[in-house]
């Protein structure tokens, strides 16, 4: 008998979702923090959260930037917990949350300075071609941040994969190949002490 596949964490949905967005919040907390170690935001840099879950990466930023901070995501229960942590910058106008696949984002070329994406990659389709999306709504010289728990060579990766659905791993040697492929300039890896946390940083 096969074990029926994860699904919520590709696309949260239902109470359930909401649940396991609460999860991901805590869950991912060490990955998030050692992410902000290793990326420099200026005062003026407008920012984008893609797969922004439940909006918590979004709130740490807006303290960073007196620009904007938008997220994306394609679940509706995400970007509705986004928006209610996010409330006041929502209603300030320096946050927009929008439901939106990555792969083809309803946003204009080169205005982001800065866009990340935590605990989130796995699930991208095509991922050549989605980063080079990623890629044209940056501004030349902006950066792409990469943040995930494992650098491919987690002991638990061979269970996620097989328990998760639609999920895939990377290695920052494979991360840097379509990162470059797709137009980006530079790529630095970083990767958590004694951890197997790895943070992937492309410059345009």
């Amino acid at each position: 008998m096969v074990a029926e596949k994860i699904t919520q964490c590709m696309k949260p949905h239902g109470e359930e979702g909401i649940e396991t967005i609460k999860n991901m919040n805590e869950n991912h907390r060490d990955i998030s923090e050692f992410a902000f170690e290793c990326i420099n935001v200026g005062n003026n840099d407008k920012i984008i959260d893609i797969g922004c879950g439940g909006g918590v990466n979004i709130e740490k930023f807006l303290k960073l930037t007196d620009n904007n901070v938008d997220g994306l995501d394609y679940s509706e229960v995400s970007v509705a917990e986004s928006i209610k942590r996010n409330q006041n910058a929502v209603y300030e106008k320096r946050c927009e949350v929008m439901q939106a696949d990555v792969s083809d984002m309803p946003i204009e070329n080169e205005i982001y300075d800065l866009a990340t994406a935590f605990e989130t990659i796995y699930f991208w389709p095509d991922i050549a071609n989605t980063f080079k999306e990623v890629s044209r709504i940056l501004k030349p010289n902006g950066q792409f941040m990469i943040a995930q728990g494992t650098d491919g060579n987690h002991p638990d990766d061979e269970k996620w994969l097989s328990t998760v659905e639609g999920m895939s791993v990377y290695t920052a040697d494979e991360l840097e190949k379509y990162l470059l492929n797709a137009g980006f300039n530079s790529v630095k890896s970083f990767k958590k002490e004694n951890d197997y946390i790895l943070v992937v940083i492309a410059q345009k």
